[in-house]
């Protein structure tokens, strides 16, 4: 969600882990990592739509904290002054696009413009751990997905592309222990992700992408190289360094279109809260809405 609205100029909100019903063919997706959402123009028509499919489905093995009133209630009023943590490199503190750079911290003045709170900070959490452990069950899930489709046809070219075929290599080289010890490694990376709310910011702010918009094909999939697509320097984590992060946490997270590129190219701005804080966080993204509207702005058709 957050990835597809970066680069094309919408909002895109990802609600706290089974917030949103993944039943009832499935309990859950990539362990909990793959989350559905929408895309839309404004935070108002988001917070309807969360408020019209939020709930856990019968069965669900697990559930998200219950809401206090609703998404759509709680962009009605502002929510109080926070405290906000910037972050204007990746979370391992590596450097990003200048211009996505200035993005986060325009933003970060903004908030502070709005009354907030706003601080430098960097969780101290195992990324590169949750990247390894993701790479490896995403992989297995693929070869699932992947099987299951071709119901004992052969894994070939024809009928499935190169990233898919690499996945499921990838995911017969590794022992079926090693798959419940990345979902431990998942899980711990969030217990590290709850406690830097925990002990810290009400909201993170970084990027949502380490650069603007990928040219078209610039991640095509003809690569077997599984493993280097995902986390080589020039794969996707590369790219976008910040969403698996909150697919890991489970915790809910946001890309508003705040920033434009030098070429006219959107830069969308990540926000992030703890667990279960959908309303607090949807409450400011409303607010910076408001205070930044958004919805007219489109970006220049090439040619």
């Amino acid at each position: 969600v957050r990835i597809p609205a970066s680069s094309c100029g919408l909002f895109g909100f990802k609600p706290t882990r089974a917030r949103l019903p993944d039943g009832p063919y499935a309990g859950e997706g990539w362990a909990g990592m793959a989350i559905d959402g929408f895309l839309s123009r404004s935070v108002r028509d988001t917070a309807v739509m969360l408020d019209a499919c939020s709930g856990a489905d019968l069965g669900a093995p697990y559930w998200a904290p219950p809401l206090e009133q609703g998404h759509a209630a709680a962009i009605s009023r502002p929510p109080r002054r926070l405290r906000i943590g910037l972050c204007d490199t990746t979370l391992t503190g590596a450097p990003i696009h200048p211009e996505v750079a200035e993005a986060v911290r325009a933003t970060g003045r903004l908030l502070e413009a709005m009354g907030h709170s706003v601080e430098p900070a960097l969780p101290r959490a195992d990324v590169p751990m949750m990247m390894r452990a993701w790479t490896d069950i995403v992989a297995v899930g693929t070869a699932l997905g992947i099987r299951s489709a071709l119901k004992g046809r052969p894994l070939t070219a024809d009928l499935v592309e190169g990233v898919g075929r690499g996945a499921c290599a990838h995911a017969e080289t590794l022992h079926p222990t090693r798959y419940l010890e990345a979902v431990g490694e998942i899980h711990a990376f969030g217990r590290q992700m709850a406690r830097f709310f925990d002990d810290g910011p009400d909201i993170l702010l970084t990027a949502t992408l380490a650069e603007p918009p990928a040219r078209v094909g610039r991640f095509n999939h003809d690569t077997e190289d599984y493993v280097a697509y995902r986390t080589g320097p020039e794969g996707i984590f590369a790219y976008s360094p910040f969403c698996a992060v909150f697919n890991a946490s489970g915790q809910p997270a946001a890309s508003l279109p705040l920033g434009w590129s030098l070429d006219g190219l959107p830069i969308g701005v990540h926000l992030s809260a703890a667990f279960g804080q959908d309303e607090l966080l949807i409450a400011l993204c409303a607010e910076v809405e408001r205070a930044a509207p958004w919805g007219a702005k489109r970006a220049q058709m090439a040619g």
